[in-house]
């Protein structure tokens, strides 16, 4: 059976062949005592067969879509590990579009054990992969309690209709015009990184503990702000610096939206697709401005921004696009003329300790990351799991990066505030 390729599955294959990432989705999950690899491979095969998407392969062409694999092919979507080296390696692989499935697992067949899942990004975003994490655990605990447990068939809407529909025509219009500027960046300053040929894929990671994520939560509150605001401010100050910007001069941070608030969605998995938008932040460098006066304006922002139909210049111009030019010419002008941004920042939120569980067993620890940049491109991301905060740092990079990297999310923990105190 065929598919329609929506345009988020296109224009997240264009993210790989316009240089800026491998348009992949990455989550870890570690254990005192890992799933049973039996179960964990009838738990891959059966969300492939209760999410079609997942069991095909992508064809491009003029009119690109995804197409059926023999149910045969899904069983390659599982493998094991038997030192961290293989797992980590796993981790950083890409998922093959045009060979599929297009999700794949990994056990670490020791002691601690873990758990890797990899998705295509081309067939969902951060918020959907989350919601098949939920799924997949069902199924891991159906399994569990019952061999001849089979989850119930995920076959909605891929589209952007859904979101646009909720919109009447004048506004879609009116957003093309008040946010014009949140699509394409502006400004070329770029995260210091090594001009060696040396490339390899890695993650990086730095782990907030909970009485510190704790202290945020209430240092935000009592600026009445959002943890994301606070990071991304603190995000805001570092590179300030570490780019050497003179006063008064501005930075582009954009950062992501998940345009299922729209959708009102809550609960069971929909659909397995992207929904996901993009707005522009930008800040002037002030020197002399203390942690609250750069928060204050950070908040500002985004407060403007959710106040006006925020991500919806983005579908809406996308959505134009290819309904007026077709696949084929509207890809072969995003190819020209879309201009990643060089530094940006995502916030794929919390993974559910309550609902990420295989059987009685749980997580010790767990992150979400997504693509990995190919530089010039950086990206700060973070994800949080039972009360404690994940950043990391995606790159295809050398070994003075992976430093350069550590030492950065070093700097970005330091500058945030505590509930009593922020840095001057």
């Amino acid at each position: 059976m065929d598919y329609a390729a929506e345009v988020f599955d296109q224009l997240q294959l264009l993210s790989d062949i316009n240089g800026f990432n491998d348009h992949q989705l990455h989550c870890v999950l570690r254990f005192e005592h890992g799933p049973d690899a039996e179960i964990l491979e009838k738990s891959v095969i059966a969300s492939i067969e209760a999410i079609p998407i997942l069991g095909t392969r992508y064809v491009d062409g003029p009119r690109p879509r995804w197409t059926s694999l023999d149910p045969d092919e899904f069983a390659r979507a599982f493998v094991i590990a038997q030192t961290e080296m293989e797992f980590e390696a796993f981790t950083v692989s890409r998922v093959n579009e045009g060979v599929g499935p297009q999700v794949r697992v990994c056990l670490l067949n020791s002691g601690p054990s873990a758990v890797a899942l990899k998705m295509n990004h081309m067939v969902c975003d951060a918020a959907g992969f989350k919601s098949y994490l939920d799924v997949f655990c069902k199924i891991y605990s159906g399994l569990t309690a019952d061999p001849a447990y089979r989850p119930t068939a995920i076959t909605g809407d891929r589209s952007m209709r859904g979101v646009l529909k909720r919109f009447a025509v004048s506004v879609m219009f009116k957003s093309l015009f008040l946010q014009s500027g949140d699509n394409n960046r502006s400004g070329d300053y770029r995260f210091p990184l090594s001009e060696s040929g040396e490339a390899r894929p890695f993650i990086i990671t730095r782990k907030l503990g909970q009485d510190r994520v704790a202290a945020l939560k209430d240092y935000s509150r009592g600026e009445g702000a959002t943890l994301n605001d606070v990071v991304l401010t603190a995000y805001y100050r570092c590179l300030f610096r570490k780019l050497a910007l003179r006063p008064g001069d501005e930075l582009q941070i954009p950062v992501m939206v998940d345009m299922r608030r729209y959708l009102g969605e809550i609960g069971e998995l929909k659909s397995l697709t992207n929904l996901t938008s993009m707005v522009m932040t930008k800040l002037d460098y002030r020197p002399e401005e203390r942690f609250e006066g750069a928060l204050g304006r950070v908040k500002a922002i985004m407060d403007g921004k959710k106040g006006a139909d925020i991500g919806l210049n983005g579908f809406v111009k996308l959505h134009l696009a290819y309904r007026i030019l077709g696949d084929r010419i509207a890809n072969r002008l995003l190819r020209s003329r879309l201009r990643n941004p060089l530094i940006c920042m995502t916030n794929v939120g919390i993974l559910d300790s309550a609902r990420i569980s295989f059987g009685d067993l749980r997580p010790r620890d767990a992150y979400l990351c997504g693509s990995i940049k190919y530089k010039p491109y950086f990206q700060l991301a973070m994800s949080s799991y039972a009360d404690e905060l994940t950043f990391s740092v995606n790159l295809c990079g050398g070994a003075s990066d992976r430093d350069r990297i550590r030492s950065f999310l070093e700097e970005i923990e330091e500058e945030l505030p505590t509930c009593c105190h922020w840095p001057s």
